[in-house]
């Protein structure tokens, strides 16, 4: 029995050293990332240099230089470009107006990705507003054929999480002009899905197969002021002009840094976020700060001299909002090159305040990740739990690997999203860095644990 006491008490002890020496690792991670500014700089220069980063654009190839100068900077064991080719597409120019024997005006539009162009000289064409694609199916096809459908389906903002509103209302952005132009609808606006009452568009992907509709996200002021003028005008007419490209084929690149393990050299963590960004916003939150965020943790690690037993590479996804190209193209290569990745996690909920980790895994995985939890709690973690996981890292899924999303305060995120509302002076240093306290602190906890 004095035997088996003895032995408890040790383990007991070594136990809470343990745990005892990682709040201290931790502590310093937080000191570093709270007093340096090289990623919320990063974040400006991304934001004020390279603003709309869609793939394709010269933008996004500035970008990709700029953070791979970057990264070589900081004595990473590699950093390269890994290039691929895809189909991309580019937004030119849209504009709206409605035309009235009442009212005549303009209307905030932007396009959406992969809105097709309007004929030259544009459309002009009565409106019909529904609530949503239901209500759209219900029509007859004579009582759409020739006219713009007009989506003004509001956001309900009774739900408290920010995110599943928006996938709550997103489907009539998404689908909604597919099934306009099934029912010969000549072109399709659609509410922009945001809390926010301005009249600054919100684009986003929308699906559109064969002849592609021209369609717009339009601003939430401008939405309201047409439906109010269609309930005093039912045959009022907008005008449409909307040009677009598709770039068949063009050359683009993921980025990747790593930096060798000291032990296990051949066990990848992954992490990282999309350095795209839609052509009308600047990025900041969606997704510049994901991406200087998981870039920082390497500079963390070196800085501190961490030592990682693991291999730690930083991956800058390319296309995230458009085709997804880059993150299936580099599951790919894994694949390919029979790497062993044992963890992923991706930072793509903006950089405000975090507020936990969300997970798709085994159960073992699970319980061994989510027991970090109250390490991390000091510096807002409140929560690891079962969740969804990052559209970049979700291709990685087929390996069986723990992938992880970084989850922040949602309450101002669609705000910003998808719009030009999304700019660096949104950004606050303390949110941004406590983010990457998080992700650098379970990075080094998965590092030194394994799984």
């Amino acid at each position: 029995m004095k035997r088996l006491f003895i032995f408890l008490l040790t383990a007991f002890s070594l136990s809470a050293f343990s745990q005892n020496t990682d709040s201290l690792v931790l502590r310093k991670i937080f000191g570093n990332a709270i007093t340096n500014y090289e990623a919320y700089n990063n974040l400006g220069y991304l934001c004020s240099n390279t603003p709309g980063r869609l793939m394709g654009s010269e933008n996004s190839i500035k970008a990709l230089k700029y953070l791979k100068t970057y990264l070589e900077g900081l004595n990473c064991d590699t950093v390269y470009l890994q290039e691929y080719k895809a189909d991309a597409w580019k937004h030119n120019s849209s504009r709206a107006k409605l035309v009235s024997t009442g009212e005549n005006y303009g209307l905030s539009i932007t396009a959406l990705g992969p809105s097709g162009s309007t004929p030259e000289g544009g459309i002009t064409a009565e409106v019909i507003e529904v609530n949503g694609i239901q209500e759209l199916k219900q029509m007859k096809r004579e009582d759409v054929e020739g006219k713009i459908v007009f989506f003004n389906r509001p956001v309900n903002p009774t739900f408290i999480n920010t995110f599943p509103m928006y996938g709550d209302a997103v489907d009539q952005r998404a689908r909604g002009p597919q099934a306009a132009a099934e029912m010969g609808a000549v072109a399709a606006l659609v509410r922009s899905v945001t809390t926010l009452n301005d009249d600054n568009p919100h684009t986003g992907n929308t699906h559109l197969s064969g002849r592609r509709l021209p369609a717009a996200g339009i601003g939430i002021v401008s939405a309201d002021r047409l439906s109010n003028s269609l309930k005093k005008d039912k045959n009022l007419k907008v005008e449409l002009n909307i040009d677009t490209e598709e770039l068949n084929d063009i050359t683009t690149y993921n980025l990747i840094a790593e930096i060798k393990g000291t032990e296990k050299p051949d066990e990848v963590i992954l992490l990282g976020g999309h350095i795209d960004s839609w052509f009308n916003a600047p990025g900041a939150h969606d997704d510049g700060a994901g991406v200087v965020q998981t870039a920082d943790v390497i500079r963390i690690f070196k800085q501190l001299n961490l030592k990682n037993k693991r291999t730690i590479r930083f991956v800058a996804f390319m296309d995230e909002e458009y085709s997804q190209s880059g993150s299936k193209v580099y599951a790919s290569s894994i694949d390919t090159l029979k790497e062993k990745i044992i963890f992923a996690l991706e930072s793509d909920a903006g950089g405000f305040a975090p507020e936990g980790f969300t997970m798709r895994a085994k159960k073992e995985h699970f319980e061994q990740i989510s027991g970090f939890q109250p390490l991390l709690s000091p510096y807002g973690i409140t929560y690891i739990r079962k969740g969804g996981a990052g559209v970049d890292i979700y291709p990685l899924k087929r390996f069986g690997i723990p992938l992880v999303e970084f989850r922040t305060s949602s309450q101002r995120y669609f705000d910003l999203h998808h719009s030009a509302n999304d700019s660096f002076d949104k950004v606050n240093f303390r949110e941004l860095q406590l983010g990457t306290t998080c992700i650098t602190g379970l990075v080094y906890l998965v590092d030194k644990n394994g799984l």
